[in-house]
């Protein structure tokens, strides 16, 4: 699998951990740290090797063996670090203004268990959270991957939060994140979009400080084959609806075709490759079944042969004879392989109350 330690945030947390009295203040706070643990849009000069494809994954590449980081790259990892430690130092601080007018793109928006806001939303929620005795005092984080694209940077990761809630009792939020950073003409780092979720007690976080290599991709990305994004967008949508189909029919074998070579899934209590997910999925359709899926899409950002979905889910499923609805904020990254197929290359399967 494809691992870096960059930098970025992600939330760990149990289900039974917002449903409790704390759950006003663990909105803020999942929210809050989400957004402080990202990257921001890079640049790069660095383009991607196309050496070591396999039949199920084209495109899939040992970036760290194939191709040494450019001056360009590690420059500008360096920035997302800097910009990312103000950031966190602006939560602490209880900088509002500071979030709002310096770190949050005019478009931001995030998305955790408890909600969905925009910029002026969060600037409430965050002057709600400060005001009532709420406060953040460090984050640890480990950033698992972070993916360049000239100006605009994805950002995937784990952290630990601990805090005070509102009403005075302390908390340790344990979460995956996924950031979106994108640099303005201001020539600085801002975040766009957040997600996060719970990530559950069972899988730890090896705390680190934004140290890791980060997979780039060449200037080229955005500019060449942008007339053919309609086109992909499409396909796209016709290729989540075929996987779903073959989810809902029980198939794993079928969805496991969907999967790229490094696949990896990140979820409440789960860090599953393809084979891990195939097996889960073998085990669950023995005795349950997806009896439907409402599942919208809020963004899909397209580059060259990489897209990003973001979107939010609800699943009907039956197991051991219980129905019940799995609610989720989902992040999806696609890869397009030399054979021109689009395959799923990660999953974020985040929970939403």
């Amino acid at each position: 699998m494809k691992k870096c330690k960059p930098n970025s945030t992600w939330l760990k947390t149990k289900i039974r951990f917002y449903n409790s009295t704390a759950t006003a203040f663990s909105i803020l706070i999942i929210t809050t740290y989400l957004l402080i643990m990202g990257c921001s849009d890079l640049e790069s000069d660095l383009t991607v090797a196309s050496g070591s494809s396999t039949e199920m994954n084209p495109t899939s590449v040992n970036f760290k063996k194939n191709k040494p980081m450019s001056k360009k790259c590690i420059t500008t990892g360096q920035e997302i670090t800097d910009r990312h430690q103000a950031y966190v130092a602006a939560f602490v601080t209880e900088d509002i203004n500071q979030l709002y007018n310096d770190f949050w793109t005019p478009d931001f928006h995030e998305f955790v268990p408890n909600f969905d806001k925009n910029r002026d939303e969060m600037l409430d929620q965050m002057i709600f959270f400060y005001e009532n005795g709420g406060e953040l005092y460090s984050y640890d984080l480990e950033s698992l991957e972070r993916y360049v694209y000239n100006n605009v940077v994805y950002d995937i990761g784990a952290y630990d939060n601990p805090g005070k809630a509102i009403n005075g009792t302390p908390f340790v939020i344990n979460g995956y994140y996924f950031l979106r950073w994108k640099k303005g003409n201001d020539h600085l780092w801002h975040v766009d979009r957040g997600v996060a979720g719970p990530r559950g007690n069972s899988i730890p976080v090896n705390h680190t400080t934004d140290e890791g290599a980060v997979i780039c991709f060449g200037n080229h990305v955005n500019d060449h084959n942008k007339g053919n994004d309609a086109i992909n967008q499409d396909v796209i949508s016709q290729r989540f609806d075929e996987y779903m189909q073959a989810l809902a029919t029980g198939d794993a074998d079928k969805a496991y075709k969907f999967y790229t070579q490094d696949f990896r899934l990140l979820g409440l209590g789960l860090d599953l490759d393809r084979d891990e997910l195939y097996v889960h999925y073998r085990q669950f359709f023995e005795t349950g079944s997806v009896v439907s899926s409402d599942d919208r899409l809020h963004d899909r950002f397209i580059h060259g042969n990489v897209a990003f979905d973001i979107g939010q889910s609800d699943k009907t499923v039956i197991k051991d004879g219980v129905q019940s609805l799995e609610k989720s904020n989902y992040v999806i990254r696609w890869e397009k392989g030399q054979d021109g197929v689009w395959r799923i290359d990660r999953i974020m399967d985040l929970l939403r109350l």
